[in-house]
């Protein structure tokens, strides 16, 4: 892996460096942010249950950042950075120039964004009905898929656990929403076929009623986005919402931009915003976290950012980046604010893409990919395990589908592809037992007996995943020597796997930094602080100063804290990484 100097200056945007860089005082907002969100549960709590009738939400995530820091698509036009080009794939950005690893290229606020607690209170309030259905919006609405940042669950006060939220459809997965299923099966009953997310439900009505509040919204952004055409958005399925009361109130909105936008749309013009918009929402949207590559992040009251987690529908400068296995631009975003930059240099004419899955499943077969992915296309390329000189990179355009007969039992067939088995869910059960007995199940489930999978081989990112827990674990009883050997092997997988930089691979290096010099391997220790300054100063810039900030609560997390003695920790962060270093 090879790291290219400092980072460079961008001429579009910022440097990540730069006095001008607003990224500090994001940080700033976002952590305030967090504080008045518990603040908000805390005072919710302190109510007695007669005064529940109300719940207390925190306020929507928005912000502040000077608009000459955002990026739009006629600055991208006129920039030297990119360029949208047609190709058989589809549109897509191109690169002007040779790129150096660490180049910003976007920096973007959604059009619509929905917060995680938002949809939990939607989908409480709606439990009774979901077995009733509703039709979600005109018979011309298409179908999308869950929220790849769905899960948003924490762990218990006694562990500390593997975060593995969705970042880089991304990242940070992804970071598209894409968890489709078939909607376009031919059944009598669309009810049974009401598949679609609250999440995605609650950004179409509030982009709704942003349209009828402001119709040259869809004018100057929204028409541009994916499905460009009417004809476009009819090649795909339906889309019916599988929360009732959302769909019903969906409908009325729609109703409602018939009635009040007549003056400004012509009716052909309604008529296609009834039938592209609930597609652009199904392919233009992405997982919206902060700092989720840190084991903190679950934990809010230790300072993780989990209660910024949402889902936003982005604009033009977003969307004609495209999905690559191996791609070579990584996103991440402070609050509702997202970033595009390179991961690797990018030589002139290269398509600029990121992976629309975690980097973590990347290195599995195509069929895997494509099953993760859940979209309308084949992610064919070949990853970096399957073409060692990277020189065969095939970004796959989301397409239009008709399928035949023969297809169509294919895909039943591909149903049969299994998912991960060490997700989510599974990780905090395990974190859950205690550690003796949680440490022979992860031994288990390392060496099993026969696979994980029946019929099938296991996921590599489940032995990653694995790892990482057994490490966690192999601390948490004071075997230190050991975890350091896992957090070596969770380190390389990475390296093999991941892009050249990785926000992931930064938290993993930083784990076996501290635990090498636990270990009173002060070299090793010393030469994994340094790979994660580097890194992190290529992602995110600002130098150790930025890097000591975003890593401070992760620092004091219990399980590192001997005894609580934080003055020990601190002494052991300013020798790896001093602040006087450059």
């Amino acid at each position: 892996m090879i790291l290219h100097g400092t980072r460079p200056k961008i001429p579009v945007t910022m440097t990540g460096n730069s006095n001008d860089d607003p990224t500090d005082d994001l940080l700033d907002q976002a952590i305030a942010y967090a504080k008045n969100h518990l603040s908000v549960l805390a005072k919710d709590n302190q109510q007695d249950d007669s005064d529940h009738s109300t719940v207390r939400l925190p306020p929507p995530l928005s912000l502040s950042i000077p608009p000459r820091h955002l990026t739009s698509l006629s600055s991208i036009r006129q920039g030297d950075i990119m360029e949208i080009r047609e190709s058989p794939k589809g549109r897509g950005f191109y690169a002007k120039r040779d790129l150096n690893v660490g180049e910003r290229l976007v920096v973007a606020k959604p059009v619509c964004l929905v917060m995680g607690f938002e949809v939990d209170e939607w989908d409480e309030d709606d439990d009774e009905d979901d077995s009733e259905g509703s039709e979600c919006s005109h018979d011309d609405n298409l179908d999308e898929g869950e929220s790849d940042a769905s899960d948003a669950d924490g762990p218990s006060d006694e562990s500390d656990t593997h975060n593995n939220h969705k970042k880089n459809n991304s990242q940070n997965a992804t970071k598209r929403n894409n968890h489709q299923t078939d909607d376009a099966s031919d059944s009598s009953d669309p009810l049974s076929q009401a598949t679609g997310s609250t999440r995605n439900g609650l950004i179409l009505l509030h982009t709704l009623e942003s349209v009828i509040a402001k119709p040259s919204l869809w004018t100057d952004t929204l028409s541009q986005l994916f499905p460009r055409t009417i004809d476009e958005a009819l090649s795909l399925p339906p889309w019916i919402c599988a929360n009732a009361t959302l769909g019903m109130k969906i409908e009325s909105t729609f109703q409602q931009l018939a009635s009040s936008c007549s003056e400004f749309f012509e009716s052909s013009t309604i008529r296609e915003v009834q039938t592209r918009l609930p597609l652009i929402v199904r392919y233009n949207v992405l997982s919206v976290e902060t700092s989720s590559e840190l084991f903190v992040y679950p934990d809010v009251d230790k300072g993780g950012l989990v209660c910024l987690e949402g889902t936003g529908l982005f604009g033009p400068e977003v969307s004609f980046f495209n999905h690559s296995c191996v791609p070579n631009v990584s996103r991440y975003c402070i609050g509702d604010v997202i970033f595009f930059i390179t991961n690797r240099p990018v030589s002139k004419g290269d398509e600029l893409c990121f992976s629309y899955i975690e980097h973590e499943y990347l290195c599995e077969s195509s069929e895997r990919r494509t099953a993760l992915l859940d979209m309308d296309f084949v992610d064919g390329g070949l990853n970096r395990s399957e073409d060692k000189t990277e020189k065969a990179r095939q970004p796959q355009r989301k397409r239009q589908r008709t399928t035949t007969k023969h297809e169509e039992e294919e895909d039943d067939d591909d149903d049969d592809t299994p998912m991960p088995l060490i997700d989510i869910e599974m990780q905090n059960e395990l974190m859950a037992t205690p550690p003796i007995h949680r440490l022979e199940m992860i031994t288990d489930l390392l060496n099993p007996q026969q696979p994980l999978h029946p019929d099938h081989d296991d996921y590599q990112s489940d032995k990653y995943n694995l790892r990482i827990l057994n490490a966690i674990t192999l601390e948490q009883l004071g075997r230190s020597i050991e975890a350091l050997e896992e957090w070596k092997k969770c380190v390389e997988f990475c390296i093999v796997n991941f892009p050249p930089i990785d926000e992931t691979t930064v938290a993993l290096h930083v784990r076996v930094a501290l635990c090498a010099y636990s270990c009173n391997e002060k070299k090793a220790a010393m030469d994994h602080a340094t790979k994660v300054l580097k890194m992190h100063d290529l992602l995110f810039g600002g130098g150790v100063k930025r890097m000591r900030r975003r890593y401070e609560k992760e620092f004091l997390m219990k399980m590192r804290l001997k005894g609580g003695n934080e003055e020990e920790m601190r002494r052991v962060v300013d020798a790896l990484w001093p602040c006087d270093k450059s």
